[in-house]
C-alpha cells in the first residue's frame, strides 16, 4: 500500500519511518525545501512530555469567551448553529472540570512520554543528529493564583514520574542567567 505524508516535520517523519517500518511506501511532501524547516525547527529541538495539557480545563470557558471578543483570538467558532459543533461544545465543556482535566491530563502525560520514548528509540535506530535540547522547559508564574494552579499539574507529573523541579525565584535565576534580576518582591515559599 502507498503512502503519502504532508509535512517534513518530525510528526511527518517520524509516521513515515514508522509507516515504512510496517511495509507501507511512503512519499513525504513539504513545501519548504529541506526538513524540518517550519514549525519544527521554531521547537528547537524540544521534546517537554511533562508540559502536555489538556485544553478541556476549569477555567477555560470564561477564557475562551474572553478570546472570542479579540481581534487576533486564538479561538474561532462561528455563530451558525451546526448540530455537530454543539456537541463538540457540550463534550469540550463538560471536560472543563477538575476531575476530567486530571484524568486528561494524566492520558496526555503518558501518552507523550511514550511518544518520547518511541522518538528516542527511532533517532537511535537511524543515527539522526539535530539540536536535541534536554534542559527542560521553564514555566514562570506571575500570579499567586498561577503557582497554586500549578499544584495539580505537578501531582500527575509526581504521579507519572516525571522529572521536574519546583524553583524559588533566587533558583530561577541561576538556572535562567538570561532573566534579568526582578526589582519587584516575590514570595519564595511556593517551592
Amino acid at each position: 500500500m502507498r503512502v503519502c505524508v504532508l509535512g517534513a516535520g518530525v510528526v511527518g517523519l517520524t509516521s513515515a519511518y514508522y509507516l515504512a517500518k510496517k511495509g507501507f511506501e511512503v512519499t513525504v511532501i513539504d513545501r519548504q525545501e529541506g526538513v524540518a524547516l517550519e514549525t519544527s525547527f521554531a521547537n528547537a529541538g524540544q521534546i517537554s512530555p511533562g508540559y502536555s495539557a489538556p485544553w478541556a480545563a476549569p477555567g477555560i470557558p470564561l477564557k475562551a469567551i474572553k478570546w472570542l471578543m479579540q481581534k487576533h483570538a486564538p479561538l474561532k467558532i462561528s455563530a451558525d448553529p451546526e448540530l455537530k459543533k454543539m456537541a463538540w461544545m457540550g463534550k469540550m465543556l463538560a471536560n472543563c472540570t477538575e476531575k476530567a482535566y486530571d484524568v486528561n491530563k494524566s492520558r496526555m502525560v503518558a501518552l507523550a512520554e511514550y511518544s518520547r520514548d518511541q522518538f528516542i528509540a527511532m533517532r537511535k535506530d537511524i543515527g539522526i543528529k539535530y539540536d536535541d535540547g534536554q534542559g527542560g522547559l521553564t514555566q514562570l508564574f506571575r500570579k499567586d493564583e498561577q503557582v497554586e494552579a500549578s499544584e495539580k499539574d505537578i501531582k500527575v507529573l509526581k504521579a507519572l514520574n516525571v522529572p521536574h523541579q519546583v524553583l524559588t525565584p533566587a533558583q530561577i535565576l541561576e538556572v535562567e542567567r538570561v532573566l534579568p534580576p526582578l526589582s519587584i518582591s516575590l514570595k519564595a515559599d511556593f517551592a
